[in-house]
């Protein structure tokens, strides 16, 4: 299966005030593919690094090192015609819907808005465009002259994905789509990204908190642990025969598998405090199985049968 985009060592660090010079890392040295027609998904807990990672595709943060391939062309900042394609072919849903749509547009200028800044006209004008859009998503065409806060939480998360859609990109980048609906909702917006991809063949990034999403819906998942993958493969793999501590211990956390429930973990240190730079497995403080090996040297990079997970054992 062709690579779509590849992510290739990629590493960012955030400066904090008052902090070191070396700032706090964000994502570690991360490397993955996203095939044509896949959806990948990338799991962890807050401050895993995972909308980081979404942020650095689509260019809203600059790596510190490593660099991103599209089609297996490089990005780069130096190529604004490269840019423009980029962001034509690369569309983002993001966690809150409302948040992401102008309170004072109206629903179809809000869709037809990436037609008009990438000088697109569709053949039969961009009216027509929006009303097959909101069909595409499950809108009747009488919201196009509504505004988002005459919409439900799901229905402006389907407007969300309708505008993504408008450009007909290649990937959609889904930065926690459902994690602001409740439970009715979340199923009805994830079958229609797995319906877009079944029919269009658009490959999907999903981002979220909740493993159990991936369930039904992902080709692949990875999973992120303070910056690094620690582990990837398909997603019955990694969900059913977990071989990295930490996805383990996310899978035994209350059904339905939900990453928040393990907020109350006092094992090791507290959640939110980071360690230092080292050679050494980022894991440490939380596992089990640790060992003297796992404090003295980084954990080597085991394939699995579709994938590979980071781990000493």
């Amino acid at each position: 299966m062709p690579s779509l985009l590849t992510v290739s060592h990629l590493s960012k660090r955030f400066r904090v005030p008052g902090g070191t010079k070396l700032g706090v890392t964000a994502v570690r040295n991360v490397s993955f593919d996203i095939f044509k027609g896949e959806i990948l998904g990338i799991a962890g807990e807050s401050g895993s690094g995972k909308t980081t990672v979404s942020r650095l595709i689509l260019g809203l943060e600059q790596a510190d090192e490593g660099e991103i391939r599209y089609q297996g062309k490089a990005l780069s900042s130096d190529d604004p015609v490269g840019q423009k394609n980029f962001r034509r072919e690369v569309q983002a849903i993001f966690q809150d819907p409302f948040a992401s749509l102008n309170p004072v547009m109206r629903v179809g200028r809000i869709i037809s808005e990436p037609l008009k800044i990438q000088g697109v006209t569709a053949p039969a004008g961009n009216d027509k465009r929006v009303r097959e859009l909101l069909e595409m998503v499950g809108l009747p065409a009488s919201c196009a002259s509504k505004r988002p806060g005459q919409l439900s939480g799901g229905e402006q998360q389907r407007v969300c994905i309708a505008r993504a859609l408008a450009l007909q990109p290649g990937l959609l980048v889904a930065d926690e789509p459902v994690s602001a609906l409740d439970a009715e909702l979340r199923g009805g917006v994830l079958a229609l990204l797995k319906e877009f991809r079944d029919k269009e063949g658009i490959s999907i990034l999903l981002i979220a908190h909740d493993l159990a999403l991936f369930r039904g819906i992902a080709d692949r998942v990875a999973i992120m642990y303070e910056g690094e993958i620690v582990e990837i493969g398909r997603t019955d793999e990694v969900l059913n025969r977990p071989r990295h501590p930490y996805t383990m211990e996310l899978l035994q956390a209350v059904p339905p598998y939900r990453i928040e429930d393990l907020l109350n973990n006092t094992r090791g240190r507290q959640r939110n405090e980071r360690l230092s730079e080292g050679k050494f497995c980022r894991y440490l403080p939380r596992c089990l199985k640790a060992q003297d090996c796992c404090r003295e040297k980084l954990p080597p990079e085991i394939k699995s049968e579709s994938g590979f997970y980071r781990c000493h054992f």
